[in-house]
């Protein structure tokens, strides 16, 4: 009697550990499912490889060129990015930093080109709506100089740029297009001196042959880095 009394004081904590283990292994596979849900449902940027190839005014011998080429990976929409560029300018001894995002769509901005001698008068306008850069330059559709906004950098299409009053216009506009394996998108015009208002590099002018431009493609869903690279100017 006094051994099977032993024998029920010894099987008392076994059952307790037994239940606590069997506790834990419920919690940890509640936990890791939940956690999995949660990782499932979490938006992932995209896997993308590119090339990219920068031209100071020297050699191109008229602007700087900015060009980006997808050479594989998922199609990148240029609507959900943002393109960043860095570099040291030893012209004038500071760091140059320049954010490009796309800027939202109205259908309401309405656009004038006007002649340069100050007169104000609105002689030809279209609808190109919010961009994010503008230069000034002869415009052939306008048939004199005048401002010209779009969206850059642009998506290249064999024998058709944005403002050119033909083909596709606004779906060549960053922003309103995605890039995919083989797809070039490009800046040029923005890159020089005469832009007004936001370039793809700034001071790009002051590049030279042998600097290093930071190119930075940012998923802004996810804030990921989507490509990076330093970049040796041409």
């Amino acid at each position: 009697m006094k051994r099977w009394l032993k024998d029920g004081k010894a099987v008392s904590p076994v059952v307790g550990v037994m239940l606590m283990l069997v506790v834990t292994v419920v919690l940890a596979a509640v936990v890791s499912s939940f956690a999995g849900g949660m990782a499932g449902t979490q938006k992932k940027a995209p896997q993308a490889s590119f090339a990219v190839e920068i031209r100071s005014a020297e050699t191109t011998g008229w602007t700087p060129e900015f060009v980006m080429k997808h050479l594989g990976g998922d199609p990148v929409d240029t609507d959900n990015v943002k393109l960043v560029t860095k570099w040291y300018n030893e012209s004038t001894g500071k760091w140059e930093v320049q954010e490009t995002t796309a800027v939202p769509w109205n259908e309401s901005g309405q656009i004038c080109y006007y002649h340069n001698d100050d007169s104000g008068e609105c002689l030809l306008s279209t609808n190109y709506t919010d961009v994010n850069t503008e230069y000034s330059g002869y415009n052939m559709t306008a048939g004199f100089n005048a401002t010209i906004r779009y969206h850059a950098p642009y998506l290249v299409v064999p024998g058709d740029v944005p403002t050119d009053g033909q083909g596709k216009e606004t779906e060549l506009w960053f922003g309103n297009y995605v890039i995919q394996k083989g797809d070039v998108i490009k800046a040029q015009i923005n890159l020089n001196a005469m832009n007004l208002r936001t370039p793809i590099i700034a001071n790009a002018t002051y590049l030279k042959p042998g600097d290093v431009v930071t190119v930075e493609l940012i998923d802004l869903t996810t804030n990921a880095k989507i490509f990076s690279k330093d970049v040796v100017v041409q």
